[in-house]
């Protein structure tokens, strides 16, 4: 893992994120995992800590705190080192899992001012790790404990998951004030607050209330919006990340549109301010998504992943062999253009063809009956072209080739008879007429 991939941003690297929710059961948790694992699917590199001492981002993962180190001894021993950290079966994604011990940690903030910086401290020696990470995420739990106070002062962003409706809404100015409060003077930078609303049900006043929150706060709220999903309950936490589990659902696919957000958020617009053009945004949030579902469904072709899929993987290399079966057989161009006629030159195109037909269906006075002639004589092919043609046919079917000649040489012999055996039979009478019959010695 190396920090390279992170060229395009303009962010800190790590990246250090806070998810805290304001109240149990506003998903914090779950956008936790799902944020971690869309940026590991982008080809970061991501630590996933788990604060929270029930652990769900433990049980999510699949990794039982007492297996390894766990967070508990990073904040007591304010390092992070390589025994603390589990490697998960996704590619790039490590995680510090809880540990029951957590609990004992959970105190009144004011108490110990010192004990807020522990995570801090721990944090800041990553770099002597023989790992890289690109982004750290910390789960904390659903109140402003000391566990929470050390994320919130660690991080760099900090991430709310806002519930849309009235008590979050009110609560939510003094939260940010608390916010505020517990990192002024802090020597880690604070690159801003961010907060993801969710609908709490799928009604007309919980629409009301996301578009109330978007106004009163403005940019600090993400585009993305994390529906409601009657399949998880007011306190569930998946034992799979959804990215993982059900990537088609909706709920899903507004997690995957969060890691394509937050991927923009350490990246400069195409405007001279850094910003971005919505139409130049909409594209590039579209690449990012593009590049996260191809990521998860690369997991699920690595049979070192934990979403390896043999089905999947075994109908991937049939038709991978099957590709080259088919451009092996296929046949091989004769020229190839380097460059590809514009909609300019096509559109230049049709309309010199509608102009010459206009201009030929418009003025046929122009043209006489002989030149008129000519050019139908030129339109089917010059005298030489006609040469040509006979040889080859000649070649191709000699008995075709007698019996078109044979019709050529009857209807050049008789032209005169014909044309005035035309003129004497009517539609009531038809005319008798003599032909001669030319020769059949022809030779080919």
């Amino acid at each position: 893992m190396t920090r390279t991939q992170r060229s395009e941003s303009t962010g800190p690297t790590p990246e250090i994120v806070a998810v805290f929710g304001q109240r149990a059961g506003v998903g914090a948790t779950t956008t936790a995992v799902n944020l971690a694992m869309g940026l590991a699917a982008a080809g970061r590199s991501v630590l996933l800590l788990d604060l929270d001492p029930e652990g769900g981002a433990s049980r999510a993962m699949g990794v039982a705190g007492r297996e390894r180190g766990g967070t508990e001894r990073v904040l007591r021993e304010r390092a992070v080192t390589r025994d603390m950290i589990a490697a998960t079966k996704i590619p790039q994604f490590y995680l510090a899992p809880a540990d029951p011990e957590l609990a004992a940690l959970d105190t009144d903030p004011a108490e110990d001012e010192d004990s807020l910086t522990c995570l801090y401290q721990a944090l800041a020696t990553l770099p002597a790790l023989s790992l890289d990470f690109d982004h750290v995420i910390l789960d904390c739990p659903p109140s402003l404990d000391v566990l929470t106070g050390n994320a919130l002062i660690a991080a760099h962003r900090i991430l709310l998951p806002l519930a849309a409706d009235a008590p979050a809404l009110d609560t939510l100015p003094q939260l940010l004030k608390q916010v505020n409060e517990l990192r002024a003077g802090r020597p880690q930078p604070l690159y801003g607050v961010s907060l993801l609303i969710g609908r709490r049900a799928a009604t007309a006043t919980s629409r009301n209330l996301s578009a109330q929150a978007r106004h009163e706060h403005g940019r600090m709220a993400l585009a993305t919006e994390i529906p409601f999903d009657s399949r998880l309950t007011k306190t569930e936490t998946p034992t799979q990340p959804l990215l993982m589990s059900a990537l088609t659902r909706e709920i899903s696919q507004a997690y995957l549109s969060l890691a394509a957000e937050w991927l923009m958020l350490g990246e400069r617009g195409d405007r001279p301010d850094g910003g971005w053009r919505p139409s130049a945004r909409a594209e590039r949030l579209e690449h990012h998504r593009a590049r996260l579902t191809q990521g998860i469904e690369n997991w699920r072709l690595d049979p070192l992943s934990k979403l390896y899929d043999p089905e999947q993987a075994m109908r991937h290399q049939d038709t991978e062999a099957l590709g080259a079966l088919f451009d092996a057989a296929a046949p091989r161009h004769r020229f190839s253009l380097d460059r590809r006629p514009g909609r300019a030159t096509w559109l230049t195109l049709v309309l010199i063809l509608l102009a010459g037909a206009l201009s030929v269906w418009l003025q046929p006075w122009r043209i006489d009956e002989q030149r008129r002639l000519d050019l139908a004589a030129r339109l089917i092919g010059s005298e030489r072209q006609w040469e040509a043609g006979s040889q080859l046919l000649a070649r191709a079917d000699e008995r075709a080739y007698r019996e078109l000649l044979l019709a050529a040489r009857l209807l050049e012999t008789n032209r005169a008879r014909l044309i005035e055996c035309a003129g004497h039979a009517t539609s009531s009478r038809p005319a008798e007429c003599l032909v001669v019959l030319p020769s059949m010695e022809v030779d080919p």
